[in-house]
């Protein structure tokens, strides 16, 4: 008898920590969502690299690939790809980004627009599949893009944030 009440535990308890592990993809991309908001608004991470003139905040883990130049950064990170696009045409209140996105048909999208001391930025996650997503981060004329799976979105989603809000733009 101790075997059966014993065993319906395990079963029940595995059951709910499945059940609790299994986000959907409305919550994570929220969480991603608030994430990038919360980085966005501190703009707290020191310059620690530089591509081309262009002086950045590369965090732990990354690395820049050579291919490199000061508009277009490619970025890793295990098996992640990061793309970095600067357009140093837009000043940091540009929401050129922002309206190329606005005209795509991408019917999974969460996105949300953030302003600080004259900076405008947005950030989105498209669903892409079952397993992975599409994440972008940009402030002005600056823009992070990559796919990368669920697992991964909101820490890469604040990461990316960092990153476009290091980049110095003009007025």
């Amino acid at each position: 008898m101790f075997r059966f009440w014993k065993f319906l535990f395990l079963a029940f308890l595995s059951i709910t920590l499945l059940a609790a592990c299994g986000k959907s993809f409305d919550e994570r991309a929220a969480e991603a969502i608030a994430e990038a908001k919360d980085a966005f608004q501190l703009n707290d991470q020191q310059v620690n690299d530089e591509v081309d003139g262009v002086s950045l905040y590369k965090p732990a883990g990354f690395t820049i690939e050579e291919k490199s130049d000061s508009q277009n950064i490619v970025m890793k990170k295990g098996n992640d790809t990061f793309l970095l696009f600067i357009n140093p045409n837009e000043k940091k209140d540009s929401r050129l980004f922002y309206d190329l996105l606005k005209n795509t048909e991408d019917k999974d999208r969460v996105e949300e627009t953030f302003t600080d001391d004259g900076y405008f930025g947005f950030a989105s996650v498209v669903k892409k599949g079952e397993e992975q997503v599409e994440l972008i981060a940009s402030v002005g004329g600056i823009k992070m893009t990559t796919i990368t799976k669920n697992k991964n979105i909101e820490a890469n989603m604040r990461m990316m944030m960092e990153i476009v809000r290091s980049i110095g733009q003009g007025s």
